[in-house]
């Protein structure tokens, strides 16, 4: 088994046409990392309801640790509507005010992290302060290698202040070439080619790419 891997963030439901699909790119990197041999443990809160009982269900059946899931009696387990225009261009619409948006630290957890190689995370379960409180402070006691931050710029669901705190507390980043777009308009560091604004990036935080 390779070293650990904890990934904080949202596990969801993506509500297709075709039926539900079990998503969220915290849960998504963990299960990747996870089929590779790293112990790699997904970090997420769920509803006390039937979609929650089935992200366990199925985190469990593909072989991973549920042991760092969290249970809201209050909010339900994320869910993301996806939808397609006449055209059948995908649009979406993500739920707010679920159970993700409310993930709390805890000591069990602080300990995991502590001797973590990488903390993954993202900016969707950032748009909650109580969420991102927990991920600073886990951030905050992290002393392995990768501090991954794997943008998953969403509409609506992030903010200039949550990609600047996100900026400066990760050291490797993973993006796409419209996120690059967003965050070099954001930071002021615009190029003249998509890799020399990549460059700039990395110089301004101090980032792998």
């Amino acid at each position: 088994m390779g070293f650990t891997i904890v990934s904080f963030g949202e596990a969801l439901w993506d509500l297709l046409p075709t039926g539900p699909v079990l998503g969220g790119a915290p849960l998504n990197f963990a299960y990747r990392l996870n089929s590779l041999g790293h112990r790699s443990i997904i970090v997420s809160r769920l509803g006390k309801d039937d979609l929650g009982a089935k992200v366990r269900e199925q985190i469990v059946n593909l072989g991973m640790d549920d042991t760092y899931l969290q249970w809201d009696d209050a909010y339900p387990t994320g869910t993301v509507d996806i939808y397609f225009d006449e055209d059948k261009n995908p649009n979406y619409t993500i739920t707010e005010n679920v159970a993700y948006d409310y993930i709390e630290s805890s000591p069990n957890l602080e300990n995991i992290v502590r001797s973590a190689g990488c903390l993954c995370f993202g900016t969707l379960a950032q748009r909650n302060t109580v969420s991102q409180q927990s991920l600073l402070r886990l951030l905050s006691i992290f002393s392995g290698k990768f501090a991954l931050l794997d943008i998953n710029l969403r509409k609506n669901c992030y903010s200039a202040e949550i990609l600047k705190i996100s900026l400066e507390q990760a050291n490797v980043l993973k993006l796409n070439d419209e996120e690059l777009v967003v965050l070099v308009d954001l930071l002021g560091l615009r190029g003249d080619s998509v890799p020399g604004q990549a460059e700039n990036l990395l110089k301004h935080d101090d980032l792998d790419y």
